[in-house]
């Protein structure tokens, strides 16, 4: 049986989420990018549980109501020092001409398909994890000064997945990158 932790980022590569919910098809090519230089250790989940408003009374030590005040959310932070042309066009729609890279006027959200690639070490396997559909925020951090580099911060967030009829199904998924599974 293989151990079960993962280790390390090999790649992570987002696509155009498929049609109907589907995961895409291929995650090379026209429409896709795999991050460089990503910062060590900056790839951290950060899923969080709904919240719940309680409501009390006057007249009773007891919660009278609990209403879900925020949904729960899953996602992870990444940061990445890639602050290439392909980089700025891939994630934040900054269009190239004339040796300029010129930001849009205005900014979209970036909704695209997700996997994470992980590093295999000794008797822990590689993983491959997949998200259909993710909403992706991109912020510049860091430095210009000779104490480090810049980078670009990413916060993806899981969104709501649905088939072709609008029903909810699943949107994240993983399995051993051999094709084994344990």
């Amino acid at each position: 049986m293989a151990k079960t932790a993962a280790y390390g980022i090999s790649t992570v590569t987002i696509a155009a989420p498929g049609e109907n919910g589907a995961y895409p098809s291929s995650w090379e090519g026209t429409g896709t990018f795999s991050f460089k230089a990503i910062v060590k250790d900056s790839f951290q989940f950060n899923d969080s549980e709904s919240s719940d408003n309680d409501i009390e009374i006057e007249d009773s030590d007891q919660i009278y109501a609990s209403l879900q005040s925020s949904a729960a959310t899953k996602g992870f932070t990444m940061d990445t020092y890639d602050l290439s042309a392909e980089a700025y066009t891939a994630l934040m729609g900054f269009t190239t001409a004339d040796g300029w890279n010129t930001a849009p006027a205005t900014s979209n959200d970036l909704i695209k398909a997700v996997q994470v690639v992980t590093k295999s070490i000794e008797d822990f396997p590689s993983k491959t994890f997949q998200w259909a559909k993710m909403l992706i925020k991109v912020t510049r951090a860091g430095t210009l000064g000779k104490s480090g580099f810049p980078n670009l911060h990413l916060t993806f967030k899981e969104q709501l997945n649905t088939n072709s009829s609008g029903t909810p199904i699943s949107g994240h998924r993983w399995k051993l990158t051999d094709g084994s599974q344990s």
